[in-house]
Protein backbone atom coordinates (compact mmCIF):
# COMPACT_ATOMS: atom_id res chain seq x y z
CA UNK A 1 0.00 0.00 0.00
CA UNK A 2 1.47 3.20 -1.31
CA UNK A 3 0.77 6.35 1.08
CA UNK A 4 1.42 9.90 0.08
CA UNK A 5 3.11 12.55 1.82
CA UNK A 6 0.46 14.33 3.37
CA UNK A 7 -1.29 11.19 4.72
CA UNK A 8 2.00 9.60 6.14
CA UNK A 9 2.57 13.00 8.27
CA UNK A 10 -0.53 12.79 9.10
CA UNK A 11 0.02 9.47 10.99
CA UNK A 12 3.32 11.00 12.41
CA UNK A 13 1.81 13.73 13.51
CA UNK A 14 -1.10 11.54 15.52
CA UNK A 15 2.15 9.03 16.71
CA UNK A 16 4.58 12.21 17.84
CA UNK A 17 1.22 14.22 19.38
CA UNK A 18 0.33 10.77 21.73
CA UNK A 19 4.04 10.39 22.91
CA UNK A 20 4.30 13.42 23.88
CA UNK A 21 0.89 13.71 25.82
CA UNK A 22 -1.06 16.44 23.50
CA UNK A 23 -3.11 14.47 21.92
CA UNK A 24 -5.56 17.53 21.39
CA UNK A 25 -3.42 19.52 19.07
CA UNK A 26 -4.73 19.53 15.38
CA UNK A 27 -2.74 19.79 11.78
CA UNK A 28 -3.14 21.97 9.41
CA UNK A 29 -0.77 21.87 5.83
CA UNK A 30 1.14 24.93 4.76
CA UNK A 31 -0.15 25.40 1.41
CA UNK A 32 2.10 27.29 -0.92
CA UNK A 33 3.68 26.75 -4.63
CA UNK A 34 7.26 26.87 -5.35
CA UNK A 35 9.17 30.10 -5.13
CA UNK A 36 12.53 30.98 -7.26
CA UNK A 37 14.49 31.61 -4.60
CA UNK A 38 14.79 29.47 -1.66
CA UNK A 39 14.46 32.71 0.72
CA UNK A 40 11.29 31.23 2.87
CA UNK A 41 12.30 28.70 5.55
CA UNK A 42 9.29 28.96 7.50
CA UNK A 43 9.15 24.96 8.97
CA UNK A 44 5.58 25.33 10.77
CA UNK A 45 3.96 27.44 12.92
CA UNK A 46 1.73 27.01 15.98
CA UNK A 47 -1.66 29.16 17.02
CA UNK A 48 -1.48 28.66 21.15
CA UNK A 49 -5.55 29.65 21.66
CA UNK A 50 -6.64 27.64 18.83
CA UNK A 51 -3.78 24.96 19.15
CA UNK A 52 -3.46 24.28 15.64
CA UNK A 53 0.22 23.56 14.64
CA UNK A 54 0.75 24.71 10.66
CA UNK A 55 4.03 22.35 8.70
CA UNK A 56 5.05 22.96 5.44
CA UNK A 57 5.90 19.23 4.23
CA UNK A 58 7.49 20.50 1.21
CA UNK A 59 11.16 21.76 0.31
CA UNK A 60 11.12 25.55 -0.41
CA UNK A 61 12.80 25.34 -3.98
CA UNK A 62 11.77 21.80 -5.39
CA UNK A 63 8.94 21.25 -3.28
CA UNK A 64 10.27 17.35 -2.13
CA UNK A 65 8.60 15.56 0.90
CA UNK A 66 10.63 16.68 3.74
CA UNK A 67 12.43 13.65 5.94
CA UNK A 68 10.79 12.40 8.66
CA UNK A 69 13.33 12.91 10.56
CA UNK A 70 13.07 16.96 10.47
CA UNK A 71 8.95 16.83 10.33
CA UNK A 72 9.52 14.91 13.70
CA UNK A 73 12.19 17.65 15.07
CA UNK A 74 9.30 20.17 14.11
CA UNK A 75 6.79 18.97 15.26
CA UNK A 76 8.47 18.90 19.08
CA UNK A 77 9.34 22.15 18.42
CA UNK A 78 5.96 23.07 17.76
CA UNK A 79 5.02 21.15 21.01
CA UNK A 80 7.53 22.28 22.99
CA UNK A 81 5.67 26.29 22.70
CA UNK A 82 2.77 24.70 24.55
CA UNK A 83 5.20 23.23 27.35
CA UNK A 84 7.06 26.20 28.17
CA UNK A 85 4.61 29.09 26.88
CA UNK A 86 6.12 32.56 25.52
CA UNK A 87 6.20 35.65 28.40
CA UNK A 88 6.76 38.72 28.75
CA UNK A 89 10.39 40.35 30.39
CA UNK A 90 11.53 43.72 30.94
CA UNK A 91 15.34 44.02 29.09
CA UNK A 92 16.99 47.62 29.29
CA UNK A 93 14.17 49.41 30.56
CA UNK A 94 11.71 47.73 27.23
CA UNK A 95 9.43 45.04 27.39
CA UNK A 96 10.40 42.25 25.02
CA UNK A 97 8.15 38.64 24.33
CA UNK A 98 10.55 35.68 24.46
CA UNK A 99 9.70 32.75 22.21
CA UNK A 100 12.39 30.82 22.56
CA UNK A 101 14.98 30.93 25.38
CA UNK A 102 17.09 28.53 26.71
CA UNK A 103 14.51 26.66 29.10
CA UNK A 104 12.64 26.15 25.69
CA UNK A 105 14.98 24.46 23.98
CA UNK A 106 15.72 21.88 26.71
CA UNK A 107 12.44 21.14 26.31
CA UNK A 108 12.68 20.61 23.03
CA UNK A 109 15.51 18.40 23.49
CA UNK A 110 13.81 16.36 26.17
CA UNK A 111 10.57 16.05 23.51
CA UNK A 112 13.04 14.51 20.47
CA UNK A 113 14.79 12.21 23.54
CA UNK A 114 10.99 10.49 23.67
CA UNK A 115 10.69 10.08 20.26
CA UNK A 116 13.65 8.51 20.17
CA UNK A 117 13.33 5.86 22.65
CA UNK A 118 9.68 4.98 20.95
CA UNK A 119 10.35 1.48 19.51
CA UNK A 120 8.45 2.67 16.31
CA UNK A 121 9.60 6.13 14.93
CA UNK A 122 13.53 5.09 16.33
CA UNK A 123 14.43 3.89 13.25
CA UNK A 124 13.79 7.54 11.63
CA UNK A 125 16.75 8.97 13.70
CA UNK A 126 20.79 7.60 12.82
CA UNK A 127 22.96 6.39 15.04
Amino acid sequence: MIINQEEFVKILFARVCAILAHPELQLRFIKRQGSKSATRFVKGYINLKTKIIGLDIYTPKRLKPKSANGLIRTICHEVAHLQKPPFRQRYRGHLIFRQHFPVFYRQVTRNVNKIKKDKVLHSYFQK
